[in-house]
């Protein structure tokens, strides 16, 4: 019996009814969904609303019921010429035994990518490759396969990149390196990011996805006008003085109030993230952040 055919020019994943079972416990309910190009997606929702068990459904880590197109490809049945098109960055990253460098001659050959790509990127990240090239993965810290596997993932130019809690275990200068990546990714591609924190992603996004008990609960477009373009008054109270720390914010335009240690300034949206990740490295001289959107 023929398939029925679900995609169109537009769509890059579609499920139809689709529904996931561990035992008698269902975990995506017969989900029906469109996931179009040059969509990037918030797929958001707390522990066990489906959102992992999803991905892997597209993956084809997962026996499931009801209908998965990937790429106008059934997703169980033609797994290995989906995988060469799809990056894909797990929340828990697998106990793999092969080394650094076993890994990026596999994820090379397996994606036509050299490995000069994905060690620029693992570099921008903070990862020095040549330190760790014989390294097995599994003794990596968490930050480091982390970072690898971004690299894997957006190294081969994937026209689906799927990326499940991205800056998990990731220390601030690489999410910010990570977010630049993801700004620029293709046009033509879908992007979905799984995540917890709606505020570190919401810039990047222009659809949101909210799941919850295996349900989508909310599935709306967001646009740049109503999530991106407005600004927020942000005030910094500093615990002590600290040069490095206020030329760094006299970069950002911000002004001392008439008490030394109080700073403020009006922040985009958009630089929200990069901001917050550059103030990391300032907390023991940092005593209260607040901001407020402005109307």
């Amino acid at each position: 019996m023929q398939e029925k055919k679900l995609m169109d020019n537009k769509a890059l994943i579609v499920t139809e009814h689709l529904t996931k079972r561990f035992k008698k416990l269902e975990v995506v309910k017969d989900l029906s969904i469109r996931f179009n190009e040059n969509e990037r997606v918030a797929l958001i929702g707390q522990n066990g609303a489906g959102k992992t068990s999803l991905i892997r459904c597209i993956l084809g880590h997962y026996v499931y019921e009801g209908n998965i197109e990937v790429l106008g490809k059934n997703p169980r049945k033609e797994r290995v010429e989906i995988l060469k098109k799809i990056g894909f960055v797990p929340q828990i990253p697998p106990p793999l035994k092969m080394t650094v460098g076993e890994l990026m001659d596999f994820y090379g050959k397996l994606s036509n990518t050299p490995n000069s790509k994905f060690i620029e990127i693992c570099e921008n990240l903070g990862l020095s490759v040549k330190d760790n090239y014989s390294k097995p993965f599994f003794k990596l810290s968490g930050g480091m396969k982390q970072k690898l596997l971004v690299s894997f993932a957006i190294g081969k130019n994937p026209k689906i990149l799927l990326l499940d809690e991205p800056s998990a275990n990731l220390d601030p200068k690489a999410r910010e390196v990570l977010f630049d990546y993801l700004d620029n990714f293709r046009k033509d591609g879908l992007m979905i990011l799984s995540s917890h924190r709606l505020n570190e992603i919401s810039t990047l996004v222009n659809r949101l996805i909210e799941m919850d008990l295996g349900s989508i609960v909310i599935d709306k477009k967001m646009t740049p006008s109503s999530e991106k373009n407005y600004s927020f008054n942000f005030s910094i109270e500093l615990s002590e003085a600290n040069e490095e720390l206020e030329n760094l914010l006299k970069t950002w335009n911000f002004e001392q109030n008439s008490n030394p240690l109080h700073w403020h300034a009006n922040i985009k949206n958009s630089d929200i993230v990069k901001l917050s990740n550059i103030l990391n490295k300032f907390t023991d001289s940092i005593n209260k952040i607040e901001t407020i959107k402005k109307d």
